[in-house]
């Protein structure tokens, strides 16, 4: 019986075991456990049909989660001007739709991705031996803050709504700089607090963000030039991203489709975000979504 298989009440049960795991584990695992919650089927349930993880770059109100989701990797790939033959790393790439695309649309020599959660990993390396990209597309186990690649491996390293998680953000920002070749680029889409001293972990969803990567925009550029990175620029894009996707969301609750590929403690927990404006929106509320890009100098 496959996870998608298993009856809904099985699943929450698992939810709240895998929950007690996540909570418990230590700070250095908890990205890897946070998204093995739920099965794969819940975290995408709000797409149609696509499994990108991401709040996704809304452009007008005919797009759909799917539409905006690609539209934020494609504004990302255009940040870190992605070019034919590039040699990538997309550092947490979920379960890869991304890279699929980047891959069809920039002609990239490879990607490689980095990914600390083992499902994410065998979904996307399933994904390209089925398509005969294995070559190109290559998927594997690993953390962002602990690269073993050469230095100046990669022409391009993007992180497309992971590097909160990382542990920490300036590890990666060093490790980054370390396997990029000189002239290459760092491009981050990323949430960051609007006040730093307001911030809260629970305001960015997830156990699984480190305190030490709570800080604002401003100090993000700082700490980008501090590893050695030049040319930084940030573009918030806050308002193309949050209430967009919490209108879809709440539409998605009334979606038999939705209804049905989900568990019910997913669909409890999300009904009661969106039910309240003091919750999920009053999060956002606090919360900058930015692009960032940072160059190695030559």
């Amino acid at each position: 019986m496959t996870t998608q298989q298993r009856p809904s009440f099985l699943q929450d049960a698992l939810a709240v075991v895998r929950s007690i795991r996540l909570a418990m584990s230590s700070p250095e695992s908890r990205a890897k456990h946070a998204y093995e919650v739920f099965p794969p089927s819940t975290w995408t349930a709000l797409n149609n049909h696509s499994s990108y993880l991401n709040f996704g770059y809304w452009r007008n109100e005919a797009d759909t989660l799917d539409d905006a989701c690609q539209a934020l990797a494609e504004k990302l790939a255009d940040a870190a001007g992605f070019q034919e033959g590039d040699r990538i790393l997309d550092a947490g790439f979920g379960y890869g739709d991304q890279d699929f695309m980047w891959l069809k649309r920039h002609s990239p020599a490879k990607i490689v991705g980095l990914n600390v959660t083992p499902t994410h990993v065998r979904v996307a390396q399933a994904k390209a031996h089925e398509r005969g990209l294995g070559d190109r597309l290559i998927f594997q186990e690993g953390s962002a803050t602990a690269m073993t690649f050469e230095p100046g491996s990669f022409d391009r390293v993007v992180a497309l709504e992971s590097a909160l998680h990382f542990r920490t953000r300036d590890e990666f920002f060093r490790q980054a700089h370390h396997v990029l070749r000189p002239g290459g680029v760092l491009a981050t889409a990323d949430i960051v607090p609007l006040n730093v001293n307001k911030a809260d972990r629970r305001d960015l969803f997830s156990t699984s963000v480190p305190g030490e990567n709570l800080y604002d925009g401003n100090e993000y550029v700082a700490r980008l030039q501090a590893a050695g990175f030049v040319h930084a620029q940030l573009t918030s894009i806050r308002t193309h991203v949050y209430e967009p996707w919490c209108r879809w969301a709440e539409q998605k609750l009334d979606d038999p489709a939705f209804l049905q590929s989900t568990t019910w403690g997913y669909r409890r927990w999300l009904r009661r975000e969106l039910a309240d404006d003091t919750r999920m929106r009053q999060k956002f509320a606090g919360l900058d979504y930015v692009i960032v890009v940072a160059e190695k100098p030559m």
